[in-house]
């Protein structure tokens, strides 16, 4: 029996749903475990390991819900997200190990954190998305 249209969107509806919220689980655990230690629990290690921990297996299924959405969506869509995946990857490994080496080699004075390269992917990863949407459009 062939799906209705109504269906298929309830569907997509309810797989990015699941995606967003673990996301914002992930974000939420994230920052508990970042900012937790100085603000909540003042800097007691079992707690930190703990929200840690938390971060880890909400992470884990964060990572599962985004390989499931991927397998839910159209061939076309499913090619742009993966491409731009794998230029936000890219991005982030050769920029980030560019950066150690030359931070390394005491060519760059300015110390960058996990957080700029995390950034950095984030945005690749959006015009990425766009610039795949504009290309098969």
């Amino acid at each position: 029996m062939e799906e209705t249209k109504q269906t298929r969107n309830q569907r997509e509806i309810r797989s990015v749903a699941r995606l967003a919220a673990w996301t914002f689980a992930w974000m939420v655990t994230l920052a508990l475990a970042r900012f937790g230690p100085d603000l909540l629990w003042d800097s007691q290690p079992v707690v930190s390991w703990i929200a840690i921990a938390a971060n880890v297996l909400v992470g884990i299924g964060w990572v599962v819900a985004h390989a499931s959405f991927l397998r839910g969506v159209d061939d076309l869509q499913r090619k742009i997200m993966l491409d731009a995946i794998a230029a936000a990857l890219g991005v982030g490994l050769v920029g980030g190990f560019a950066y150690a080496v030359a931070s390394s080699a005491g060519l760059i004075a300015v110390d960058a954190n996990v957080a700029f390269f995390s950034i950095l992917m984030g945005l690749v990863y959006l015009v990425a998305i766009a610039i795949g949407n504009l290309r098969y459009r």
